[in-house]
């Protein structure tokens, strides 16, 4: 299988042409510019970041006037159903935003151009987008977990807001719990931990952790010393350590009602999100990737804290985007170019300056950090988070069907409608036989 690579220095071809015979010729063109207008389109899933882009985009017409870029944005519940059917009719995009959940498919198959590390993107994103010791897209942004937090509502707790942890069972060195009781009234101000409280009538949560794998069971699994995956990528998370991260996360809803519904939540994805920002949850365990809504539809003081820590500590997930090339692009050298553009920090300058993710280049981390410390936000604890953090995968698997399979039955677990024992078992054998295992 032949495919192409992308360096950093790229198009010398082009270069040496343009030093041939060149009498009666501007010295000052780009010598990479192609000779006749060449339109680019770029995919993703995301406004904000589309945004961002264009100003990217303006930058590098500069310095190629003769290529321009048009975006493509695609609803993200669509983006990956619509780009596997235009690989197949030939539709796809020059350049276009992956995950790793459907990466490995598309670079075995031949779809994506081979990306040479530049040396300047954090190691953990390069190492997410590597399959079979090949990198197969041009790391963009990083997200991790963290704890959003109402400072308002929080003061009165006596715990502190750095120091949250959970134990199987609510047992010793449990102290979210016990914050959480606390925090959750009903509508008569009564607190979850009283013997007046109704549960039916509940005005304020206390915790809430957003229901997709990343950010709320995969975290609470690995903190209690257990693994999604095994060492030849086979789903394997029922186990003991699983059952004790899924039964306290179904008791902080079921039994202490500390925790807002699950089915709320998937049916809603930004359910728990607009729970915080309306002031009816106090704890908010979400990924960076919210903090612009937050940060937009918030009237009242909140920070970011560490994310709540288990046994094994603050484990934590850290997912991320690249931007992948069109190994079947009409126009190979100038897709290179866009991606070896998009590579630099120059490129995702954008991204950090309008605080939509934090770049992958080290040397742009600074400017997100700025970004949102000038709007009164320290998101260093999104930075500590990924100190402890793992990829979701590292296998050569693509796992989005077997989450998207995985998911409901874990929903259906969190909402108290099957066994802890019984959903993990469940939802072990779907993610597997959607991986033919």
């Amino acid at each position: 299988m032949k495919h192409r690579r992308l360096g950093l220095i790229l198009a010398g071809v082009l270069l040496l042409s343009s030093c041939s015979d060149t009498e009666g010729t501007d010295s000052t063109t780009n010598s990479t510019t192609p000779a006749e207008p060449v339109e680019l389109t770029f995919r993703l899933w995301d406004e904000g970041a589309a945004e961002a882009y264009a100003e990217s985009f303006d930058a590098f017409t500069e310095e190629n006037p003769n290529i321009t870029v048009t975006i493509d944005l695609v609803d993200p519940k669509d983006y990956w159903d619509s780009a596997r059917g235009d690989f197949d009719s030939g539709g796809i995009a020059d350049v276009f935003w992956v995950d790793r959940t459907n990466l490995s498919d598309l670079a075995t198959n031949g779809h994506l151009v081979e990306i040479a590390d530049s040396g300047n993107w954090s190691e953990i994103l390069v190492e997410l987008f590597t399959i079979e010791d090949e990198l197969w897209a041009v790391p963009q942004m990083w997200n991790s977990t963290a704890l959003y937090y109402n400072r308002d509502l929080y003061q009165d707790v006596d715990v502190s807001i750095s120091n949250l942890e959970w134990a199987p069972d609510g047992g010793d060195g449990d102290t979210l719990l016990d914050a959480a009781l606390t925090l959750t009234t009903d509508m008569d101000g009564n607190t979850a931990g009283s013997d007046d409280f109704d549960a039916s009538n509940i005005e304020t949560y206390g915790f809430a952790a957003d229901y997709e794998l990343h950010s709320a069971f995969v975290p609470f699994l690995l903190q209690a010393g257990g693994s999604l995956q095994d060492s030849a990528g086979a789903f394997a998370f029922a186990t003991e350590e699983g059952e004790q991260a899924a039964q306290y996360l179904v008791d902080l809803t079921q039994e202490h009602h500390v925790s807002p519904p699950a089915e709320d939540a998937y049916t809603d994805p930004n359910h728990n999100q607009d729970l915080f920002t309306s002031g009816n949850l106090v704890l908010y365990q979400s990924n960076s990737a919210r903090l612009s809504d937050i940060a937009a539809q918030s009237d009242f003081s909140w920070g970011v804290a560490p994310l709540v820590g288990g046994p094994e500590g603050e484990v934590a997930v850290v997912d991320g985007i690249g931007v992948a090339g069109n190994a079947n692009s009409d126009h190979p050298e100038e897709t290179e170019l866009l991606l070896n553009w998009l590579g630099t920090t120059g490129g995702m300058q954008p991204l950090a300056d309008n605080g939509i993710g934090f770049p992958a280049t080290t040397s742009g981390q600074d400017s997100y950090v700025n970004y949102w410390a000038k709007q009164g936000v320290d998101v260093s604890a999104f930075i500590e988070s990924t100190l402890h953090g793992v990829p979701i995968t590292t296998h050569d698997f693509d796992i989005h069907h077997a989450i998207m399979e995985m998911e409901p039955i874990i929903g259906r677990m969190l909402n108290g409608e099957i066994p802890v024992d019984e959903a993990l078992r469940q939802a072990q054998e779907a993610g597997n036989s959607a991986l033919d295992l």
